[in-house]
């Protein structure tokens, strides 16, 4: 009796041993599994954090390099870039270029040209060229060409300024962009941004319905230098006219003439073109138009240089009239004014609507 219940003790004792060591092993398998789990979240949350630490970064990166805020000069003009191109020029030149395309906005109360603006640019702390003139392989030529226009206060225009840059460098390139050369903004162009092509975007200017600069209705007046007298006759017509346009192709284009009575009161031998041309502006929506050859269905069609009154030599007391031929941009008014150089003085002030 004394040995089946000392041996019921041992079996029992036994029991609860193996059930402790059960019951241990099983809480070690889940704390081990526990810990393996933990592991495994915890370098998934750091391979997401890292993931998402490199997207940030990245996309950090990226947003210095969005188009910069709007320039202004108070008093002179504003700038917004809206584009930039980096060309790889091959084996064509030493150097690389940079485009930059920009709309300009006159704040001046004088006829601000677009290349008013005091450009310059650095890449890895070396002074790069600005080149007013570009070449035709990497430009647009009716942006390029843009720079040489007069602009009315409040009008916009877009133009383009182009850079050399160090060959096969991609290193960010920081353009000077000032009023005068010790008023200078500076933003950062990086070459491996991609930007669209905008090359071929075309570009509209402002309509200006009713445009009236000066006090209107002057059709001839005195320059405050006393060099000339002028008077503005009458719109001689609209003629036909061909060009290239920024792919080389010959495009029709309207031309516009112009008849002006002009006398010299200079005191000597002069023409009319030297002396009358830095005062006369013939604008269209604000924007000066470029004068062109004579149209072959004008008067002066065939006409050389040395065939037109307004290139001859002429007293002082004389008088001569001519027609001089501008380039139409559209079919809005024009506006003819004369405007004394250093006074700013406005003594012609005409404005036509365009025959039908």
């Amino acid at each position: 009796m004394k040995t089946s219940k000392i041996t019921r003790i041992l079996c029992a004792g036994m029991t609860a041993a193996l059930m402790a060591t059960s019951f241990t092993a099983c809480n070690k398998a889940e704390e081990t599994t526990t810990e393996a789990e933990e592991t495994k979240a915890s370098e998934t949350t750091a391979a997401e954090t890292t993931a998402a630490e490199t997207t940030a970064e990245a996309t950090e990166a990226a947003s210095q390099f969005t188009l910069p805020e709007k320039f202004v000069f108070d008093g002179d003009f504003e700038l917004q870039v809206v584009g930039y191109e980096y060309f790889d020029t091959g084996d064509k030149y030493e150097y690389d270029i940079l485009n930059v395309y920009y709309d300009f906005t006159s704040l001046s109360d004088r006829f601000t040209k677009v290349n008013a603006i005091y450009w310059s640019a650095t890449q890895d702390g070396e002074e790069q060229k600005f080149s007013p003139s570009s070449n035709s392989t990497f430009n647009n030529m009716d942006f390029n060409d843009n720079i040489w226009l007069y602009l009315q206060k409040g009008t916009t225009l877009r133009g383009m300024a182009e850079f050399s840059t160090i060959k096969g460098n991609t290193d960010v390139v920081t353009i000077g962009i000032g009023s005068d050369s010790n008023n200078t903004q500076y933003f950062d162009v990086d070459p491996k941004w991609e930007m669209p092509d905008i090359r071929h975007e075309d570009f509209e200017v402002a309509k200006v319905p009713n445009p009236a600069f000066g006090p209107g209705g002057l059709t001839e007046g005195d320059s405050p230098s006393g060099k000339f007298s002028i008077q503005v006759n009458d719109v001689t017509g609209v003629f036909k006219g061909t060009d290239l346009d920024r792919d080389s192709n010959i495009v029709d284009h309207k031309v516009i003439g112009i008849s002006y009575t002009w006398t010299n009161t200079s005191g000597k031998e002069d023409n009319a073109f030297m002396v009358a041309s830095g005062s006369c502006y013939v604008f269209q929506d604000g924007i000066s138009l470029n004068t062109t050859g004579s149209p072959k269905d004008s008067e002066d069609a065939g006409k050389t240089q040395a065939d037109l009154p307004q290139y001859e030599k002429i007293a002082d007391g004389d008088t001569i009239t001519y027609t001089a031929y501008y380039k139409l941009r559209s079919d809005s008014p024009i506006e003819i004014v004369f405007r004394d150089f250093m006074t700013q003085d406005v003594f012609v002030d005409v404005v036509y609507n365009l025959p039908a």
